[in-house]
């Protein structure tokens, strides 16, 4: 199916599958859930993805082992445009909060796992999807707080009951989505709340 859908796809939304998909990050049972859309791609994502210590964090967050950092992009140790694009997004956050408790009680959902330049292919649903979306239905289980990021109608159908649940916040800017008080003004503080400071 991604073969296929690369054959014909143009070079910003064609799936780079030189590159280890990454579905999600943080622990599973983590109390606060980001939502986005997909990984994007930067230069330097080949040499970092081919480094024997991401290769290794990567693929233990994904069997669900213990790391030291389970938002493994919030690693001080991790390097490259990843890391430097996620510590731009929690700014805020990371002032209120120590990076490690971050790591331990955050997780960020992708609607799709393949990295790409832009998202392209809405109507691409792929088995692996499937997990993600279960990973949604137990955080919501759980009452963690969930703030959709980008992709909210592809959310809304794939998990239509998000669209009900009362825990969840949407951005007022899904071009930049910083997640600060002036960004979501309505979760940033049950965000915080969740993660451990009033």
């Amino acid at each position: 199916m991604v073969t296929q859908f690369n054959r014909t796809a143009s070079d910003d939304a064609r799936l780079q599958l030189d590159l280890l998909p990454e579905p999600f990050q943080g622990s599973v049972s983590a109390p606060v859930v980001l939502l986005g859309l997909n990984p994007g791609v930067s230069k330097e994502d080949a040499s970092i993805h081919a480094q024997p210590g991401f290769h290794r964090i990567l693929r233990a967050t994904l069997a669900h082992e213990a790391v030291p950092y389970p938002f493994y992009l919030l690693n001080p140790e991790v390097l490259g445009p990843g890391r430097e694009w996620w510590d731009r997004k929690l700014a805020s956050v990371l002032k209120a909060v120590p990076r490690q408790v971050v790591s331990e009680r955050l997780l960020s959902i992708e609607y799709a796992p393949y990295h790409s330049r832009r998202f392209g292919h809405p109507a691409m649903v792929l088995p692996s999807q499937h997990y993600g979306f279960h990973l949604l239905r137990q955080a919501m289980g759980r009452g963690a707080v969930v703030v959709l990021m980008r992709g909210r109608r592809l959310w809304y159908a794939a998990v239509p009951e998000l669209q009900s649940y009362a825990k969840h916040y949407t951005l007022q800017s899904v071009q930049n989505v910083t997640i600060s008080q002036k960004n979501c003004p309505m979760g940033f503080q049950p965000l915080l709340a969740a993660l451990g400071q009033a």
